[in-house]
């Protein structure tokens, strides 16, 4: 059937109503009539997975562009290398390669004049997939040669489709890593906000307890020493008994909040690392009597028992440890009942220096004791007790600064036990009582 000068052969419709298989479609190019027309008829025969084979003819090599350009979709392509000009079907090759970019075509260079184009010469400086002769070709080669490129094509095809959905993957992925990049670089910034704000907050309250450490010692001070004075001349006095126990009372009240800005003081330089250790040897046993006698200067009335024994020196800091201790035995009379006794034990256990200081209070509930040692906490049955929840915390820092440890076990309603080790002095260190 010819149409427009151009020889297209159609399958034969179907029987039936079935929908005819889509043909794989074969491009011929020559400028010889008869090669359309002998094509044509071979290609009537040839089937391939169940799908014909049809032809679109071109004339030349101009009418092939043109008819590539507007439509690609072509699995192979018969050309012939000398039509309007002695090489036209070389330089289509180049143009359907370079100018068209169709990569996919399968291209099968047909001559009549093999001397015009040598084999050898052409596969190698020319993009073809296949090079037959005229005369040669029969319908068993041609058929070879179709299956073979049509094959070829599919892959070709197939791969292409693989790697388009791939590079869509990536550049969706790419949207995704740059969205979440966008996303993270929004929440760094954040943190960086939150991250200042913490610091300047920080900065400020630092400075707040240094203004109160130096705007209340001063005051306090002065307030115990005439707590004192009162007490020296309450005795010389007609009635001045009576008034003891209420200068007793401002004398505990005043140790009672310096002994607060100390630990607050301490425990904001342990949290921003500015504090300096200054380890020497240390008579642990003197620290301890003397975190002992100053609660019992603040709680003349209660009953804290003292098992010291003899010690070796230990490794640390004696003022840093007297604060552990203070607010040990601080705690433990705090937590207990006025009549129940507070007891304070030292020992050399396995090799390590032990303090131990018991109550038989309110005891701390299972629930909080795994929180006992965080910053603010405090347990919830201490009811109405007052605290601050930051002097077990700093314990905590000060004891493990110095490499020992602090544990604690205890029953609600029985009491409670710290358990502080500390590390021995290097021997021929000479100990102090801080």
């Amino acid at each position: 059937m010819s149409t427009g000068g151009k020889l297209v052969l159609k399958p034969a419709r179907p029987v039936g109503g079935e929908r005819p298989a889509r043909p794989w479609r074969v491009l011929v190019v020559d400028d010889d009539e008869q090669v359309h027309a002998m094509t044509g008829v071979l290609l009537r025969d040839f089937t391939f997975e169940g799908r014909p084979f049809a032809m679109v003819s071109a004339r030349s090599a101009a009418e092939a562009a043109a008819v590539l350009a507007a439509d690609s979709d072509f699995p192979v392509a018969l050309i012939d290398v000398v039509m309007e000009t002695a090489a036209a079907g070389l330089d289509l090759v180049r143009r359907i390669r370079d100018d068209l970019g169709n990569r996919r075509l399968r291209i099968i260079l047909r001559t009549g004049q093999p001397g015009e184009a040598p084999e050898r010469d052409v596969m190698l400086a020319y993009d073809i997939n296949d090079y037959k002769n005229k005369t040669e070709l029969t319908a068993a080669k041609l058929f070879t040669a179709l299956v073979g490129a049509v094959r070829a094509w599919r892959e070709i095809v197939r791969v292409s489709a693989l790697a388009d959905e791939l590079a869509e993957l990536n550049a969706s992925l790419e949207r995704r890593v740059a969205e979440r990049t966008e996303a993270l670089g929004h929440a760094k910034n954040a943190a960086e906000v939150a991250l200042a704000r913490e610091s300047e907050a920080k900065r400020q309250l630092r400075q707040f307890l240094s203004m109160m450490s130096h705007e209340f010692r001063t005051p306090l001070a002065i307030i115990d020493s005439a707590a004192q004075m009162l007490l020296m001349r309450a005795g010389r006095l007609d009635g001045g008994e009576g008034l003891a126990p209420r200068l007793g009372s401002i004398r505990g009240a005043v140790a009672r909040l310096i002994g607060l800005i100390d630990t607050c003081l301490s425990d904001e330089q342990l949290e921003s690392g500015s504090i300096v250790l200054h380890e020497a040897a240390v008579d642990l046993g003197a620290v301890v009597v003397a975190a002992v006698e100053q609660q019992r200067a603040v709680t003349p009335d209660r009953d804290i028992r003292l098992q010291a024994t003899s010690l070796p020196a230990a490794w640390g800091d004696a003022g840093l440890l007297g604060l552990v201790f203070a607010n040990l035995v601080g705690n433990a009379v705090k937590y207990s009942p006025e009549r129940s006794p507070v007891e304070v034990v030292t020992a050399e256990v396995a090799g390590m220096l032990c303090v131990q200081v018991r109550d038989r209070g309110i005891g701390i509930p299972a629930a909080d004791l795994p929180r006992v040692f965080e910053r603010f906490h405090r347990g919830a049955n201490v009811g109405t007790v007052g605290g601050s929840g930051i002097g077990l915390h700093m314990a905590r820092q000060i004891v493990e600064l110095h490499g020992g440890s602090i544990g604690v076990t205890s029953r609600p309603d029985e009491g409670t036990t710290f358990s502080v080790r500390l590390r021995r002095a290097p021997a021929g260190a000479t100990a102090s009582g801080g």
